[in-house]
């Protein structure tokens, strides 16, 4: 069964928070390798930054992998698939969704996610990736907000970075495609795990539907 997580984002230095740290270590009994999926193949010292930084995460949680492999332009197609089907733990890299969803398609690693056996997990575009039918929310990359089809992890739509502070954007963008969609709003140091029908909420999420707005329960919902 997997298990997947879905995060909008940390600070940098503190990285998780104690309470997902402490479902982190649970989940990941396995801990031989960790696979980092890029979100732009080719912004290579980018990437590494930001993955390296994401071991650090872990390491200082208590959670040591033996190796950890970057997906990106570097590595060859075979070479990509392979890290992944043989990975502990994958781990989807934030950034630009798109970009990322065609790198998984290109590389035929989309397939080898929706089968793995373990734990997966998404940071900002990285959790809009695992969706099913992500919800995009317009920026200067897209100036309009759009709902479109991916991997299809979990049939949920997330859209990171939130603040319920910020009126326009729940009232001009996020409201009225919560007629089309269920969206889950997640303030950073925020995450869902999901494990089969169960989820559990960890910091500020609001559930987003039919124009009503809710704030989860940091608890097992059935949302």
């Amino acid at each position: 069964m997997q298990t997947l997580y879905f995060f909008s984002g940390f600070d940098p230095e503190k990285g998780f928070p104690a309470d997902i740290a402490q479902s982190l270590r649970e989940h990941i009994t396995v801990r031989e390798s960790i696979v980092l999926i890029c979100t732009r193949p080719d912004t290579h010292e980018k990437t590494d930054m930001y993955a390296n930084g994401t071991v650090a995460w872990f390491r200082n949680i208590g959670i040591e992998f033996q190796a950890y492999h970057v997906l990106d332009d570097r590595k060859t197609q075979a070479e990509c698939m392979e890290l992944t089907r043989n990975a502990s733990v994958i781990y989807l890299m934030g950034g630009s969704p798109h970009s990322q969803l065609e790198f998984l398609q290109k590389n035929n690693i989309a397939s080898l996610l929706l089968q793995f056996n373990g734990v997966i997990m998404g940071i900002s575009a990285g959790a809009m990736t695992m969706a099913t039918n992500p919800f995009y929310c317009a920026d200067k990359n897209f100036g309009l907000s759009h709902i479109y089809k991916s991997i299809g992890l979990a049939d949920i739509s997330v859209t990171p970075h939130f603040s319920i502070s910020d009126k326009d954007l729940l009232n001009n963008e996020i409201l009225p495609f919560s007629d089309i969609i269920d969206i889950y709003a997640m303030c950073d140091d925020s995450a869902i795990m999901v494990c089969g029908n169960k989820k559990q909420y960890f910091g500020d999420i609001y559930f987003v539907s039919k124009g009503q707005v809710e704030k989860c329960k940091q608890a097992d919902c059935s949302k």
